[in-house]
């Protein structure tokens, strides 16, 4: 019996090596080509795309073993341009068999004859790569095709990629990247993955040099896998220079990181982060990431003329990405500001913003950028810098939440004073809207001319206030269509001869209004209150009251075309040689104006109490709007006081006595020598 199971065992032995061998001359015997429509249905069906082999198959059996592919394709979403989404000219890969037994895969060697991949989004969002209604076999090759961790990464030794192309395109980013990959090889633990491209991103030429670890030390749970990414966008350069703990997940970052350009704003394309128009700049600092928080710390660097540090972090968890940042500037230049309310820092020369002949600049409001990310950011200067402008410190709050933009609180130091308040620009609707709320105090014109060819020719407090709304495509547009309120007064002031040496002297002297040399001549008060209506800024008071003469004024000032259209009368309180009182006529436009004399009209003179019983009547709500409850202003609060009085008229029946002429800073000892003022 024990012989009868001895041979029965030999046999089955035998047959089964009879079947091996049989099964093993069947594979090197058999044709894979006539498996290839078998091959792509199974994968068309798992990728619910249709899948092709157009060219040869051939499969050898070994160790390891050797798989050749021609002409492998896989088609791209109907609503896409080109045909294909992948397809791939010839693929040679050598495979280990005995480690897929135990759910290993290990490649020898991979290379990829001029591949190409083609990934996008339309104009709705919607990817390439997204293939479709989830069947149980796509989930199945989804799950095996997701690593979890760098441990579940094929086993690659040397990867070849020969003539390859990637592009990337995406309509509603405005991207668009054509780039060219060599090669990328990996040998043993010792050798580095290299991996190089150029093309275009969003028309610009775009270069790429990745440097990391060995294909092997990137299966490494152990020790973070090194990386090194060089990018050029154009003249945007960037470095990428350190680890990372977990490359699949993107956890355990520790970069550093370095950026380099001509212009912050170039880089919206990029990584979508809305930024404004600057001058060359360079920064550097850290990169961590945690979850979908990116952080950049220890942020350093200059932007133009500007240092600047802080953090910087990007939330990706939000369906809306927000950008948070504190920033600080030990010396801020003026210029390097402007782009924020979407200027050129270069001039006009970079980024024509005015049309010709005009003043207000046709800076279009750029809603795209504001609503891509959310936004909020502090940004301190310590000491701010402009030419002929004596500016001290900024702090700035900025929000930016689904377009709409806030600059709030805003504060300015400004000549001895500060410009507070807040601007709104927004960009949510379909038309951007403009509002801006700004207070002007305790600006000293004597320390806001110090630096210019004024200096100590002018001076006088400045308080103010500016209160408007518009909208518009850009900024000329968002001011001719507004509404509002403009007021400024300044107290105390002086002024001398060299000061408006530009003016025709016959005109002062027509408003009574005399200048002798150098020789200061101070004023009271000189207050300028416009409401403004769809554009057109009409004067409610336009008053100069000095020791000797009140000018008063009306007209309008267009925000539309720019266009003058004011009439300016001057009043004397005592007895003037000089004086004859013709109005003066203001016209042209703000660029060019053009002042002259109204011959067909002469003010009656010696009419100063009636006119301030009469023209400064609209002062009465003057004051409230720009200097509400403080004494930085007494000259034009008594002013205004005055104005308000029911006997303001009576009190002012006779001409006062006595003339200033100290050319004190004020003009005080002036304003006390004047009955009408007081």
């Amino acid at each position: 019996m024990a012989a009868v199971f001895k041979w029965i065992g030999y046999g089955l032995l035998g047959l089964a090596g009879l079947v091996v061998i049989g099964i093993g001359a069947f594979l090197l015997l058999f044709d894979w080509n006539d498996a290839r429509g078998f091959i792509a249905r199974r994968a068309a069906a798992t990728l619910n795309r249709e899948v092709a082999i157009d060219g040869d198959l051939r499969v050898h059996i070994g160790n390891p073993i050797r798989i050749h592919v021609e002409g492998l394709r896989v088609a791209n979403a109907e609503w896409a341009e080109d045909k294909d989404m992948v397809a791939i000219q010839a693929l040679d890969a050598t495979l280990r068999p005995w480690p897929i037994l135990r759910g290993d895969w290990e490649l020898p060697e991979l290379t990829f004859q001029a591949p190409r991949l083609i990934l996008e989004k339309n104009g709705k969002g919607e990817a390439n790569w997204n293939f479709g209604p989830p069947t149980a076999g796509k989930e199945i090759a989804k799950e095996a095709a997701t690593p979890d961790k760098r441990g579940d990464l094929p086993v690659i030794g040397r990867l070849s990629i020969a003539d390859g192309r990637l592009r990337y395109r995406d309509p509603t980013s405005d991207i668009d990247i054509d780039n060219s990959i060599s090669t990328a090889t990996g040998d043993n633990d010792t050798d580095t993955v290299k991996l190089d491209g150029k093309g275009d991103f969003a028309g610009k030429a775009f270069t790429l040099a990745v440097e990391g670890g060995s294909l092997l030390s990137l299966r490494d749970d152990r020790t973070p896998y090194p990386i090194r990414i060089d990018a050029a966008v154009g003249k945007t350069r960037g470095r990428i220079e350190g680890s990372v703990a977990e490359p699949v997940k993107l956890e355990g970052i520790d970069l550093s990181v370095s950026l380099s350009g001509d212009d912050l704003a170039e880089i919206f394309p990029i990584l979508g982060i809305p930024t404004p128009k600057t001058r060359p700049y360079s920064i550097s600092g850290h990169l961590s990431r945690e979850g979908g928080l990116w952080a950049f710390h220890g942020m350093n660097g200059k932007v133009g003329e500007s240092d600047l540090a802080g953090d910087v972090s990007v939330d990706t968890n939000r369906e809306q990405p927000l950008v948070k940042a504190e920033l600080t500037s030990d010396r801020l230049a003026a210029q390097d500001l402007v782009g924020l309310i979407g200027a050129s820092p270069r001039g006009s020369g970079d980024y024509p913003t005015r049309a010709r002949g005009r003043v207000i600049p046709a800076t279009p409001v750029n809603v795209e950028i504001l609503r891509n990310a959310d936004m909020e950011v502090r940004l301190r200067g310590k000491h701010v810098e402009a030419p002929f402008t004596p500016l001290e410190d900024l702090d700035l709050t900025i929000r930016l939440t689904g377009g709409d933009l806030h600059f709030d609180p805003l504060s300015l130091g400004i000549g001895g004073g500060r410009i507070t308040g807040a601007v709104q620009v927004d960009g949510s609707r379909e038309v951007p809207a403009l509002r801006t709320n700004l207070d002007i105090r305790a600006m000293k014109l004597s320390a806001f001319f110090s630096e210019t060819s004024l200096a100590g020719q002018i001076g006088g407090t400045v308080a103010g206030r500016i209160q408007l709304a518009g909208s518009g495509g850009t900024v000329a547009d968002l001011l001719a269509g507004s509404d509002g309120k403009i007021g400024m007064s300044v107290d105390g002031g002086r002024i001398t001869s060299l000061a408006v040496k530009g003016l025709k002297t016959n005109i002062l002297e027509t408003l009574g209004v005399v200048l002798t040399g150098s020789r200061p001549m101070p004023f009271n008060c000189l207050v300028a209150n416009l409401s403004v209506e769809k554009g057109i800024a009409r004067a409610e008071a336009l008053v100069l009251d000095t020791p000797e003469t009140l000018v008063t004024g009306k007209g309008t000032v267009s925000l539309r075309n720019e266009a003058l259209d004011l009439r300016i009368v001057g009043d004397s309180k005592e007895a003037q040689i000089f004086a004859t009182h013709v109005p003066v006529l203001v016209r042209g436009t703000l660029g060019n104006p053009d002042i002259g004399i109204d011959p067909t009209e002469s003010a009656a003179r010696g009419a100063a109490a009636v006119a301030l019983g009469v023209l400064l009547t609209p002062l009465a709500g003057v004051l409230p709007f720009l200097d509400p409850g403080s004494d930085e202003q007494p000259q034009c609060g008594r002013l205004v006081r005055d104005a308000r009085s029911p006997d303001n008229g009576a009190n002012r029946g006779a001409p006062a006595s006595g003339k200033s002429g100290d050319g004190r800073e004020g003009g005080r000892e002036g304003g006390k020598a004047s009955g009408s003022a007081r």
